[in-house]
């Protein structure tokens, strides 16, 4: 590292690429096909557990992050995963476990909160089992609820994560109700970013801005009435939601695009900007953070800006929403991202509608980055 030492403050290490749910929006960048722009990123390699404790260690020690992340995949279905959460908890202040609920047993969260596991983050899609089960692709309402009742009589924190599509339009308020319900006080609000093969579901699950301006009103009027605390993950750009006139939703931004970027680790020691990115920056087993920190991307990502975000007073903040889902979709991270194009852009939301994602390629190749032309 040259220079003085560039310090990360959270590091998300994905504990394993498999996972026995089928979420259509998954965002996992090695779920592409072949063809994708994110279709050549490997999870081969991964390591046994020495090697991968020893690479853990050595990126905290490095980075100088103080809460780690587990993730996947689905975490829990790697066998030495109680092992990795036992040396998260020990190096790192705080620990964030996001799993699906359905390996979660009641010594698994007896376990959980012995390492010190600060917050276990569960899915909810919809309060409707059959709704919910349809959209995870698999049957496990039952399952996240069981495990949220397990993880709070072990007094470990739970956290809802609401994923925002087209096809559960609707169904925040019920879920936030069975958070109250289940004592569950925080909910993490995400909307449909596509990478990896959600990329060829944008026609059928991208929300748009007015059904997320719907959910936000809940939110903001159900959170602060029953006091569940609520945080977006993934950006929604304040040109489609005005942030201002919400009090009690806390907005986020890309931390890629920040000073305190939030690296991910995945089961091989490679390292990359962020969940959804398929670009790595180094790896852990052969490379030092100081080397890997060198690496110019970060700041390219910075310095592309749709045009349509140049000049803009939020550009620094918003970095014009989630860029990671602009390249997986268009191959361009300049080029407006597919809540905003689909927003902005009538014409080409009915032809993606109409044809699927492969129609926005087409687009982007015959009209230019700029989008569909009106």
């Amino acid at each position: 590292m040259r220079g003085s030492p560039r310090q990360v403050p959270r590091l998300d290490f994905e504990l394993t690429p498999a996972c026995d749910h089928g979420c259509a929006h998954c965002y996992n960048v090695w779920t592409a096909d072949a063809d994708d722009p994110q279709g050549g990123y490997s999870t081969r390699g991964q390591l046994p557990t020495p090697e991968f404790l020893a690479m853990m260690e050595k990126a905290v020690r490095q980075t100088g992050a103080r809460h780690l992340t587990l993730t996947g995949g689905e975490p829990l279905l790697r066998k030495d995963a109680l092992e990795i959460v036992a040396l998260a908890g020990e190096l790192a202040d705080t620990v964030t476990l996001i799993t699906n609920g359905s390996h979660v047993t009641p010594a698994v969260a007896r376990e959980l909160a012995r390492c010190g596991v600060t917050v276990v983050q569960l899915t909810l899609l919809a309060a409707e089992r059959g709704l919910h089960d349809r959209l995870k692709g698999a049957v496990c309402f039952d399952d996240t609820v069981r495990a949220a009742l397990e993880l709070q009589a072990a007094g470990v924190h739970t956290q809802v994560c609401f994923v925002a599509t087209a096809e559960n339009r609707g169904q925040l308020a019920g879920v936030l109700e069975l958070c109250l319900a289940l004592g569950v006080r925080s909910l993490s609000y995400n909307r449909m970013s596509p990478t990896g093969r959600a990329i060829h579901h944008v026609a059928r699950l991208m929300p748009t801005a007015e059904q997320l301006r719907e959910d936000l009103d809940v939110a903001e009027r159900l959170g602060a009435r029953w006091g569940i605390r609520i945080a977006t993950a993934m950006p929604i750009p304040p040109c489609l939601v005005a942030h201002a006139g919400y009090r009690w939703v806390q907005f986020g931004f890309c931390s890629t695009g920040s000073d305190a970027p939030n690296l991910v680790v995945d089961g091989a020691g490679n390292v990359r900007s962020c969940n959804l990115s398929a670009r790595a920056l180094g790896n852990f087993l052969r490379q030092d953070w100081d080397e890997i920190a060198d690496d110019p991307y970060p700041q390219r990502f910075k310095r592309e800006l749709p045009a349509m975000c140049r000049g803009c007073e939020h550009a620094a903040t918003c970095q014009g929403g989630c860029k990671e889902s602009a390249l997986a979709t268009f191959g361009a991270l300049d080029h407006p991202e597919p809540l905003v194009w689909l927003s902005q852009q009538p014409r080409a939301a009915l032809a993606v509608r109409q044809y699927d994602v492969p129609a926005i390629r087409l687009v982007r190749r015959r009209d230019g980055a700029a989008g569909m032309s009106a």
